[in-house]
């Protein structure tokens, strides 16, 4: 009988420390019938030289078929799908009809801004340009199922 409470008291705090951690993707669709240019800055990217940054986080792709399914599994660009900038941490990159582009993710987010990584990101197509700098990109994202936010050019 005295096992039970002990027990309970033992393993609780435990429970306690064992906390969820949830991913959340920031991307953008392109829901046009063209292809876009999608340039992007992640606050991150911090040059460890003075005018050096590094690629560390290469761009990811899915089809609008992949993107969909509750499970996916994002496909990383290779070096020559994108450019990288590495005196200005600028990602640019194509991004095809019914095709998603991930741009930045994080874990836990509550949406306060310095959760966010992306400082700017511009997107250019056929049929406009977007352009967003700091908390205005942030809340341009729109929250989709399964901790998605999603900006769709169209």
């Amino acid at each position: 009988m005295l096992r039970t409470p002990i027990f309970i008291i033992c393993v609780a705090p435990l429970l306690l420390l064992t906390a969820c951690s949830y991913r959340f993707d920031f991307v953008v669709t392109n829901k046009s019938d063209k292809p876009i240019e999608v340039r992007y800055q992640l606050k991150r990217y911090t040059p460890e030289t003075p005018e050096k940054f590094i690629d560390t986080n290469p761009p990811a792709k899915l089809s609008e078929e992949e993107f969909k399914k509750f499970e996916h599994h994002w496909h990383e660009s290779s070096k020559g799908q994108y450019d990288f900038d590495t005196k200005t941490g600028m990602y640019t990159v194509s991004v095809t009809p019914d095709e998603v582009l991930l741009v930045d993710f994080a874990y836990n987010y509550q949406g306060t801004e310095s959760e966010f990584d992306l400082a700017s990101i511009q997107i250019t197509g056929a049929y406009g340009s977007i352009e967003l700098h700091g908390r205005e990109a942030q809340t341009s994202f729109t929250y989709e199922s399964n901790r998605t936010y999603v900006i769709s050019y169209r």
